[in-house]
């Protein structure tokens, strides 16, 4: 109790050291000091507030070391990047000597007449391109996406910001002059309103694969492990999300006191299904993750593999283009030189008491946020190097092993965790809050229910929720699904340009 009350009395001041050390690192930066007061003294709204993070974010996963912009960028963009990565941008000539004098810290480089550039193959390969509003400004973009199409022949990736265009309108662009996105979808446009219209463009280098080329072969295997207590009303269904995509699954069932075990020992006559009972020698007073997280582990080298997947029952996994299967995604990433998988967590929420156990839970369920959680890892994916691999520190959140690259794109995790007002009654007030290993509560685990008390609403007004759709969803929420950048923000109700 001491040491959690000494977590939240020091979490306030520990998370605004890393700003304080970003902001040290600006300031030893030629002209940074001034840098850094421009960009807080400037303009009130910043302008696409999220790429620049979301940038970060995707070069960090890439190995970059470099940003490279395709243009001038401002004080706040800057001071975003300075920090973790050296910055070089592209200048017309008779701009360049301005440019050196407002950011010495940025390593300039010349464009002709026509906006044509020479860079090193060396430069690219360490760079995330940046081309924030390039075609719009451009009368012609063609010479503009020739250079580009001409960096990603070596660079890993590059982001393409558009205001004056809609997405189906970038989309044609970037296809008709030889550019495949890999994602395009909207993003904020300002830090005081957050419109989204601003559209984004991911790019991606030529060689790496292609979703819609992905085929995984017969003999790519992936195993879930499927952790499962008291979930009769969805476990069948929950099984066959996983099955149907040509993935085999192992229930770790902890004892439910339901119908849970039955069900799965019948789906497993007909389903590539294999489950056991934890612990082995009979049901516990309490639930202890821990233990079943070292089952995993274990178990993790005695199936044979290409990867492995850890999830809830009440959770349905999906990869970032809807048309590819969990399976073939996890191929694309392995083919892609990545060896690991996170998630976003959207948290569907029940708006009546009217579902119907054994039925899709997944079609039914169709209201949601994004979750907060007190672990924004959700590292659930992994492949079989051979080698260790370990959850247990982080409580099943994440997991590290030697060698781990994890893909610069976050998948989609869809929590499905109460299904009626008497089913999230029971599973908190008697089947959960009761059983929680009290040395793993003083570690800090199991303490999402620990704001929810006897008499609290778990049904929600269809108001208060957004309706999932998927096509709209991928589009409006491109950076926070691929990144979790913005979902703080969670799903306030906007004007979203091209949202229809």
């Amino acid at each position: 109790m001491i040491a959690r009350r000494l977590r939240g009395f020091l979490a306030p001041v520990s998370r605004q050291l890393p700003k304080i050390r970003a902001a040290a690192r600006v300031a030893a930066q030629p002209n940074g000091l001034t840098l850094l007061l421009r960009s807080r003294y400037g303009q009130a709204s910043q302008t696409d507030p999220d790429v620049y993070p979301f940038a970060g974010f995707v070069a960090e996963k890439f190995g970059c070391t470099t940003i490279l912009f395709l243009g001038q960028p401002t004080e706040r963009e800057l001071v975003h990047l300075l920090p973790n990565f050296q910055i070089e941008a592209i200048a017309r000539t008779d701009e360049l000597e301005n440019c050196r004098s407002l950011f010495p810290c940025v390593g300039w480089h010349p464009a002709d007449i026509h906006g044509g550039f020479s860079l090193t193959e060396d430069l690219l390969r360490r760079s995330l391109v940046i081309c924030p509003r390039g075609v719009d400004e451009a009368i012609d973009p063609r010479p503009l996406l020739a250079s580009i199409k001409s960096c990603l022949q070596h660079a890993p990736a590059c982001l393409l910001s558009a205001k004056q265009r809609e997405v189906a309108e970038v989309e044609v662009l970037l296809r008709e002059n030889g550019i495949d996105p890999l994602f395009v979808g909207l993003t904020a446009s300002d830090s005081v309103s957050f419109e989204k219209s601003t559209v984004l463009a991911v790019l991606q280098n030529d060689r790496l694969p292609r979703p819609f080329e992905t085929i995984a072969p017969p003999e790519f295997r992936v195993v879930a492990f499927m952790a499962a207590y008291n979930e009769e009303d969805i476990i069948v269904e929950s099984i066959r999300k996983w099955t149907d995509q040509g993935v085999r699954v192992h229930i770790i069932e902890n004892w439910s006191t339901d119908a849970t075990y039955d069900l799965i020992a019948e789906a497993a006559r007909h389903l590539p299904v294999t489950f056991e009972r934890f612990p082995r020698d009979g049901p516990s007073e309490s639930f202890d993750w821990a233990p079943m997280l070292q089952r995993i582990e274990d178990l993790t080298r005695e199936f044979e593999a290409d990867w492995f997947v850890r999830r809830g029952a009440d959770e349905i996994l999906s990869s970032p283009w809807p048309w590819v299967t969990y399976r073939e995604a996890l191929y694309l990433v392995d083919r892609a030189g990545f060896n690991c998988v996170d998630h976003t967590i959207l948290e569907f929420h029940p708006v009546d008491n009217g579902f119907r156990p054994g039925t899709d839970h997944e079609a039914y369920f169709r209201h949601f946020d994004f979750k907060g959680r007190s672990h924004h890892w959700q590292r659930k994916a992994w492949k079989n190097c051979g080698a260790p691999a370990s959850s247990i520190k982080t409580a099943g959140h994440d997991v590290s092993f030697e060698g781990r690259r994890i893909y610069p794109f976050k998948f989609l995790l869809k929590h499905y965790s109460f299904r009626s007002q008497a089913h999230g009654e029971k599973k908190v007030f008697r089947e959960r809050k009761p059983r929680w290993n009290s040395s793993e509560r003083a570690r800090g685990w199991h303490i999402h229910y620990d704001s929810l008390h006897e008499g609290h609403q778990f049904l929600h007004s269809t108001s208060e929720k957004e309706l999932f759709d998927r096509e709209r969803f991928d589009q409006i929420y491109l950076v926070e699904r691929l990144s979790g950048i913005g979902t703080d923000r969670h799903c306030q109700p906007r004007h979203d340009k091209g949202s229809a």
